[in-house]
């Protein structure tokens, strides 16, 4: 079971990134969309895997009895009626419910199955945060993230847990986080299609890449990034640091960075962090840099972000110091 659902969440991730794309390269002028773009990907995920949790368990026989989801719910109903204290049978309706896309009452099945389990089920504290998340109430995210930690905590192979704790982490550029969490979803052996096996191994390969960078020495550009000592009390906590590479042109940055906004730090780039296929680096090319320090997380500009911006060539201007030394109005 606990396979399947993984094959389901990594599947789902797949027909997301086709969602999230776009909402992550709106063009200049576009309002922030990073949070659109993760509830995109949960609500996607989400829907996969709470289809199989009902579809694919003690529901599956009924709907071949000619029973849906309703009438899984009504028994359901009836039986916490009579039996109040069953845990399990909460669980089951917050699944039931989230299925069809209920999510307040599939909230307060969950709770419930939390209330009676002191908080001490993981499964129950992972349905809460998806109930939250899926409700796309944006004020419950950071709510729902906490959830997801304790449940973790509780059981660190919960397989909806892990996959939600990995996309957030991912999404927050916590990147060492969001690998583990892939890793340990590898772990938990997932049986045929071995497609399931290959992507999440190509996940934890994309993130190695984007902590480990190989840099393409012809379009090198080496930054020293420092922050102006008259903006240091303006750098909100857990804020991250920026760094494009644009065209004189204009279009969507040639190269991307993103870490954790700890200043003074080393920066390097080239074509290996082209965002977009046959949009990259050339050698030579003469460019600006921008390194930009968001409180939101988001890639587009903001007002009160901190930024600096210099002039480079790619491959040919060599180790360069790069000061954060401006504020967004």
């Amino acid at each position: 079971m606990i396979g399947f659902i993984v094959g389901a969440l990594l599947l789902a991730l797949l027909a997301a990134l086709f969602v999230v794309w776009p909402l992550l390269r709106r063009g200049p002028g576009a309002p922030p969309s990073r949070l659109a773009a993760l509830l995109a990907v949960l609500a996607l995920i989400g829907a996969s895997v709470l289809a199989y949790s009902v579809l694919g368990s003690r529901s599956w026989l009924r709907a071949e009895a000619g029973r849906g989801a309703g009438g899984d719910i009504a028994e359901l109903a009836r039986h916490l009626e009579i039996e109040p204290q069953d845990q399990s049978g909460w669980l089951a309706l917050g699944s039931a419910y989230s299925a069809i896309g209920q999510y307040t009452l599939a909230l307060r099945a969950y709770e419930r199955a939390n209330r009676l389990a002191n908080g001490g089920n993981a499964a129950a504290l992972a349905g809460i945060a998806e109930a939250m998340v899926m409700s796309g109430d944006s004020t419950q995210i950071a709510t729902a993230s906490e959830f997801i930690e304790r449940a973790l905590l509780l059981d660190p192979k919960q397989p909806k847990a892990l996959f939600y704790g990995a996309v957030t982490a991912y999404g927050a550029g916590r990147l060492e986080v969001a690998r583990a969490r892939f890793a340990a979803m590898l772990a938990l052996s997932p049986p045929p299609p071995q497609n399931v096996r290959v992507l999440l191994q190509k996940q934890i390969e994309d993130i190695d890449a984007k902590l480990h960078p190989k840099v393409d020495a012809a379009t090198a550009i080496r930054l020293h990034v420092t922050l102006a000592a008259a903006l240091a009390a303006q750098v909100p906590a857990n804020a991250s640091l920026f760094v494009f590479v644009r065209s004189p042109d204009g279009g969507a940055p040639l190269a991307v960075r993103r870490g954790a906004a700890t200043l003074p730090q080393d920066v390097e780039l080239s074509a290996a962090d082209s965002m977009v296929a046959g949009r990259g680096l050339q050698p030579g090319q003469k460019v600006s840099v921008v390194a930009r320090i968001s409180a939101s997380g988001s890639p587009l500009p903001q007002s009160g972000d901190l930024y600096g911006q210099i002039e480079y060539v790619a491959g040919k201007s060599g180790a360069r110091s790069l000061e954060i030394d401006k504020l967004s109005p």
